[in-house]
């Protein structure tokens, strides 16, 4: 162990080194990161954004230009932690979701007519490497085998893709160009695939060819340091610490298949942001959670934050 710190240590000084003399850099987490050119498609920045100690390897992996493919249920913000790497380094975002209508045609591209003239239309994919922007795509265990082995030829860090389509052209990526995907139902998460129907077998030898890193959802602790942040001055330590175990109470009963729904960051900062304009923790979570769900989710929700928070006098 000692000798493999050492060497790890060499490994990361030398890489700073190398990041140092590229141009302007940005420090994300523990890892030094090259900034893009501005691009109309950098995502918009999340000040209040916590990046963990857990995320810095995957930061190295995006700087050593790995693909990178993100598990976990829904809602534990896989998407988010990408787009936010992207904000604060400057890099446009591309998103694919693979919901079951995106074609083959859709993401590497097609001949279409216009103005009676026969052209060709780049797909995301092709995009994404021509102009050095990252690309994520979203649930890719719900990805048709056509657009699967299409991945397949770019997945190797400078692997290149070729149009058969359009006369075998070869497609070289752009040195910023990254590769990302998401999943509910792969690898550990596999024995998850019931809750996640429609979601596609992927074998070891395509897994093999990513980084792929289990994210759990935050802890309630960092929840509620992400609640201070977002809704600073007015949420206060005792009621972001509260709403932060509601959280992870449901979060608990979604794991035990008790609720069918997950409980997801984003719907805690819009309840919470609603219930400080309404003062009633009911009223703010009659939009931002009840009519999302079943009544039966409901009903087990509403527990669950009475268990919390006593319910008005009368209510």
């Amino acid at each position: 162990m000692p000798e493999l710190q050492r060497a790890a240590a060499r490994a990361t000084a030398a890489k700073h080194r190398q990041a140092e003399g590229t141009g302007e850099t940005v420090r994300i987490g523990h890892v030094e990161m090259r900034c893009g050119a501005d691009h109309p498609l950098v995502p918009r920045l999340n000040r209040a954004y916590l990046f963990s100690d857990r995320f810095n390897d995957i930061v190295e992996d995006i700087v050593e230009n790995r693909r990178v493919m993100l598990i976990g249920h829904t809602g534990a913000g896989k998407t988010s932690l990408i787009e936010q790497v992207a904000a604060r380094s400057r890099h446009g975002v591309l998103r694919s979701n693979m919901n079951g209508q995106t074609t083959v045609g859709d993401f590497v591209g097609f001949w279409t007519v216009k103005g009676g003239e026969t052209i060709w239309v780049d797909g995301v994919l092709p995009t994404a490497m021509r102009e050095g922007l990252w690309l994520i795509v979203d649930e890719i265990d719900f990805a048709e085998p056509s657009i699967l082995a299409a991945l397949t030829a770019v997945l190797e860090p400078h692997g290149r893709l070729v149009l058969k389509e359009k006369g075998n052209e070869i497609v070289a990526p752009h040195p910023d160009f990254r590769l990302f995907a998401t999943a509910n139902a792969v690898g550990a998460m596999s024995q998850f695939r019931h809750l996640y129907q429609g979601a596609n077998l992927m074998n070891e030898a395509f897994l093999d060819r990513w980084r792929v890193y289990l994210l759990d959802y935050l802890t309630p602790a960092e929840e509620a340091d992400v609640l201070m942040a977002t809704l600073a001055p007015h949420m206060t330590r005792t009621l972001a610490t509260t709403l932060a175990a509601i959280a992870a109470d449901c979060r608990a009963a979604f794991a035990r298949e008790d609720l069918s729904s997950a409980f997801s960051t984003r719907r805690l900062l819009d309840w919470a942001e609603l219930m400080l304009r309404t003062g009633d923790p009911e009223r703010a979570a009659a939009p931002a959670i009840y009519a999302k769900v079943s009544p039966e989710d409901a009903a087990l929700i509403r527990g669950i934050i009475r268990h919390h928070i006593a319910p008005a006098p009368g209510a």
